[in-house]
């Protein structure tokens, strides 16, 4: 399904509120889940990235 370019940057920034390591410090997370988390904002970053680019074509 299609989506706006606005709808794709507000899912983009829920996930990146969700994931990001400083966000999460907050909370006390152990070292481990910081590094996941760490990796999963690296992996939201480069898909939006992917998805935005291929847009613009």
């Amino acid at each position: 399904p299609e989506v706006t370019n606005s709808e794709l940057k507000k899912a983009y920034r829920r996930l990146m509120s969700q994931h990001h390591p400083d966000k999460l410090v907050a909370k006390g997370l152990p070292e481990e889940m910081m590094k996941m988390a760490k990796e999963k904002t690296q992996e939201i970053q480069t898909a939006y990235d992917k998805v935005s680019k291929a847009r613009k074509k």
